[in-house]
Protein backbone atom coordinates (compact mmCIF):
# COMPACT_ATOMS: atom_id res chain seq x y z
CA UNK A 1 0.00 0.00 0.00
CA UNK A 2 1.38 3.49 -0.67
CA UNK A 3 -0.18 5.98 0.64
CA UNK A 4 1.64 8.68 -1.60
CA UNK A 5 1.40 11.89 0.76
CA UNK A 6 5.21 12.63 0.08
CA UNK A 7 8.09 11.46 -1.29
CA UNK A 8 11.80 11.88 0.97
CA UNK A 9 15.06 11.93 -1.10
CA UNK A 10 18.44 11.74 -0.14
CA UNK A 11 21.50 9.82 -0.14
CA UNK A 12 24.51 7.40 1.38
CA UNK A 13 27.66 7.33 0.49
CA UNK A 14 29.13 2.89 -0.27
CA UNK A 15 32.42 2.67 0.26
CA UNK A 16 34.13 1.03 -2.33
CA UNK A 17 35.44 -2.56 -1.33
CA UNK A 18 39.08 -1.71 -3.83
CA UNK A 19 41.81 -0.49 -2.46
CA UNK A 20 41.47 3.21 -2.95
CA UNK A 21 44.13 5.18 -5.75
CA UNK A 22 47.14 7.14 -4.44
CA UNK A 23 45.59 10.58 -5.82
CA UNK A 24 42.03 11.97 -4.93
CA UNK A 25 42.84 13.89 -8.22
CA UNK A 26 41.02 11.99 -10.74
CA UNK A 27 42.44 8.72 -10.24
CA UNK A 28 40.93 5.81 -10.69
CA UNK A 29 40.83 2.00 -9.53
CA UNK A 30 42.05 -0.73 -11.77
CA UNK A 31 39.84 -3.33 -9.78
CA UNK A 32 37.06 -0.98 -9.42
CA UNK A 33 37.02 1.65 -12.34
CA UNK A 34 33.60 3.33 -11.78
CA UNK A 35 34.13 4.08 -8.30
CA UNK A 36 35.14 7.98 -7.87
CA UNK A 37 35.98 10.19 -5.34
CA UNK A 38 33.95 12.67 -3.33
CA UNK A 39 33.90 14.85 -0.18
CA UNK A 40 31.95 14.85 2.65
CA UNK A 41 32.65 17.64 5.24
CA UNK A 42 36.47 17.59 5.41
CA UNK A 43 36.64 13.68 4.93
CA UNK A 44 37.57 12.05 1.52
CA UNK A 45 35.59 9.27 0.62
CA UNK A 46 35.88 6.97 -2.60
CA UNK A 47 33.26 4.63 -3.88
CA UNK A 48 29.19 5.55 -4.76
CA UNK A 49 26.09 7.01 -3.82
CA UNK A 50 23.34 5.45 -3.64
CA UNK A 51 20.23 7.95 -4.09
CA UNK A 52 16.64 6.52 -2.61
CA UNK A 53 13.03 8.27 -2.77
CA UNK A 54 11.15 7.03 -0.48
CA UNK A 55 7.31 6.84 0.50
CA UNK A 56 7.16 9.38 3.06
CA UNK A 57 3.75 7.96 4.91
CA UNK A 58 4.04 4.41 4.00
CA UNK A 59 7.99 3.55 3.73
CA UNK A 60 8.32 1.87 0.45
CA UNK A 61 11.12 2.58 -1.37
CA UNK A 62 9.71 3.97 -4.69
CA UNK A 63 13.09 4.57 -6.34
CA UNK A 64 16.91 4.19 -6.26
CA UNK A 65 20.19 5.65 -8.50
CA UNK A 66 23.28 4.27 -7.80
CA UNK A 67 26.03 6.53 -9.41
CA UNK A 68 29.48 7.11 -8.62
CA UNK A 69 30.25 9.48 -5.42
CA UNK A 70 31.59 12.15 -7.81
CA UNK A 71 27.49 12.11 -8.78
CA UNK A 72 26.06 15.77 -7.36
CA UNK A 73 22.76 14.71 -5.79
CA UNK A 74 20.84 17.11 -7.67
CA UNK A 75 21.56 15.53 -11.09
CA UNK A 76 19.26 12.10 -10.15
CA UNK A 77 16.70 13.69 -8.36
CA UNK A 78 14.03 14.05 -11.02
CA UNK A 79 14.65 9.95 -11.26
CA UNK A 80 13.29 9.76 -7.78
CA UNK A 81 10.47 11.84 -8.25
CA UNK A 82 7.27 9.80 -9.07
CA UNK A 83 5.02 12.82 -9.72
CA UNK A 84 2.29 11.45 -8.08
CA UNK A 85 3.17 12.36 -4.49
CA UNK A 86 1.61 15.48 -2.62
CA UNK A 87 4.98 16.67 -1.78
CA UNK A 88 9.36 16.01 -1.92
CA UNK A 89 11.40 16.45 1.09
CA UNK A 90 14.90 16.61 0.67
CA UNK A 91 18.07 18.30 1.65
CA UNK A 92 19.49 21.54 -0.05
CA UNK A 93 21.69 19.27 -2.45
CA UNK A 94 18.48 18.70 -4.27
CA UNK A 95 17.71 21.99 -4.76
CA UNK A 96 17.38 23.82 -7.90
CA UNK A 97 15.06 26.54 -9.75
CA UNK A 98 14.03 24.14 -12.36
CA UNK A 99 12.81 21.66 -10.03
CA UNK A 100 10.69 23.61 -7.88
CA UNK A 101 9.19 25.19 -10.88
CA UNK A 102 8.18 21.49 -12.22
CA UNK A 103 6.93 20.68 -8.60
CA UNK A 104 4.64 23.91 -8.73
CA UNK A 105 3.38 23.06 -12.21
CA UNK A 106 2.76 19.13 -11.01
CA UNK A 107 1.18 20.70 -7.70
CA UNK A 108 3.29 19.00 -6.03
CA UNK A 109 4.45 20.60 -2.94
CA UNK A 110 7.91 21.72 -2.72
CA UNK A 111 9.36 20.69 0.57
CA UNK A 112 13.13 20.96 -0.51
CA UNK A 113 15.39 22.49 1.37
CA UNK A 114 16.67 26.32 0.15
CA UNK A 115 19.80 27.35 -0.20
CA UNK A 116 21.31 30.88 -1.63
CA UNK A 117 21.69 31.24 -5.24
CA UNK A 118 25.14 32.52 -6.99
CA UNK A 119 23.29 34.29 -9.82
CA UNK A 120 21.19 36.69 -7.77
CA UNK A 121 22.98 39.66 -6.28
CA UNK A 122 21.73 39.56 -2.97
CA UNK A 123 21.97 35.83 -2.78
CA UNK A 124 18.06 35.29 -2.20
CA UNK A 125 16.41 32.28 -2.25
CA UNK A 126 13.55 30.99 -3.91
CA UNK A 127 9.59 31.32 -2.33
CA UNK A 128 8.37 27.48 -1.49
CA UNK A 129 5.49 27.02 -2.68
CA UNK A 130 2.23 26.61 -0.86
Amino acid sequence: MLVKRGTLIDATIIEAQARRPQSEAGARSGTDPAAAWTRKGKKSHFGYKMHIGMDAGSGPIRGVEFTPANVADTEVADALIMGDEEAVYADKAYESRERRERLRAQGVKDRIMHRGHKDTADGARCAPSP
